[in-house]
């Protein structure tokens, strides 16, 4: 008996054995990553059915769209590119921070605010005003984020613009932060999950009670990484719950980001 050919015999075997295992496990691992991937639209749309949950059709759109994690860097202000603003007194809080004080009103605002009462005032005496958009009219106070390539930088302190109304609903302040040097940590973009997975995933947390509406999803960007020199912002998801608070998820790991209970009640 050659002992040298049946041990080459048994070594092939186990090779072939070994890499036959290998493509049934990387087969059946591509199988579930393509249903987590590409859940069925329909039984989604059954569950909320069965949950009484109403919701905008273009959450089961279809087009792709990619994005990037980005960082940016919370603006320090100096006073003197303050000095072109028309303010009685103008304080920098930390650097990050300026606030702006005047003796005077600077104009009043009806009840039913209109965010374009403001609209010409913020483009032309607010530092880069035009990259702010409304978010809400809240008390005495008027909330605006900054947008980057038209998406809102969601409920972020460093990219935010508050007025601050007086009794008779005119304007005696307001404070300003800015992120700056916003850039993309790789050059390649990702394709961002469809918002029907980001609804999916809301679903499947307990997120989302019975019987509540869901409005059309928008796409902006998260803070995912806080820190006093540096903001790492995610492309994610927003949907607002019975027109009273928004809920977020990561447009590419899809999992549920959370806000403070302050932060999350809403806006526009």
């Amino acid at each position: 008996m050659d002992w040298s050919k049946i041990k080459t015999i048994f070594i092939l075997t186990f090779l072939v054995l070994n890499v036959y295992l290998l493509y049934e496990y990387f087969t059946v691992v591509q199988a579930k990553e393509q249903e987590t991937e590409f859940p069925l639209s329909s039984t989604l749309e059954e569950k909320l059915k069965d949950d009484d949950i109403s919701y905008d059709a273009n959450i089961f759109t279809t087009e792709e769209v990619s994005g990037q994690l980005l960082r940016a860097t919370p603006k320090e202000f100096e006073k003197d590119e303050l000095k072109s603003l028309n303010g009685e007194d103008i304080k920098v809080d930390g650097g990050v921070e300026y606030i702006f004080d005047v003796n005077k009103p600077l104009m009043k605002v009806s009840e039913d605010f209109d965010p374009k009462e403001l609209e010409s005032f913020i483009q032309s005496q607010v530092l880069y005003g035009n990259e702010y958009r409304f978010w809400e009219k809240k008390g005495n106070t008027i909330t605006y984020y900054q947008t980057y390539q038209e998406k809102i930088i969601y409920q972020n302190k460093n990219a935010e613009l508050t007025f601050f109304l007086n009794e008779n609903n005119e304007i005696v302040s307001y404070t300003q932060t800015y992120l700056e040097t916003i850039e993309p940590i790789e050059d390649d973009q990702k394709l961002i999950k469809p918002p029907s997975e980001a609804l999916s995933s809301l679903y499947n947390s307990g997120k989302i009670p019975s019987g509540s509406k869901v409005s059309e999803p928008e796409l902006g960007l998260h803070t995912y990484v806080d820190m006093s020199n540096l903001q790492v912002l995610t492309p994610a998801w927003r949907f607002v719950i019975d027109g009273e608070y928004s809920l977020y998820v990561h447009g590419f790991e899809l999992n549920v980001l959370e806000l403070n209970k302050n932060e999350n009640k809403t806006m526009e």
